[in-house]
């Protein structure tokens, strides 16, 4: 079970970085999350987290997938 979460974790940060890496290198918006900062108001975040919904997407079904291997061995 440790294995499997572990894997899903970093499935999720390799691909949600690998997103946000091509996003950054093609200037791809829907890829880009970046910080803005506003000195009269604190600070404003801007930027998209559809890197981190398809990294999510990615380490369920990676998961399922070496935890189907797992049980199989």
């Amino acid at each position: 079970m440790i294995k499997t979460v572990s894997v899903g974790l970093i499935a999720f940060i390799g691909v949600s970085c690998l997103l946000l890496l091509i996003g950054n290198w093609f200037n791809i918006n829907w890829l880009i999350f970046s910080f803005y900062e506003e000195t009269s108001t604190g600070f404003e975040a801007g930027g998209s987290v559809i890197p981190f919904i398809i990294g999510i997407i990615c380490s369920y079904f990676i998961g399922n997938y070496y935890q189907k291997r797992q049980d199989r061995y």
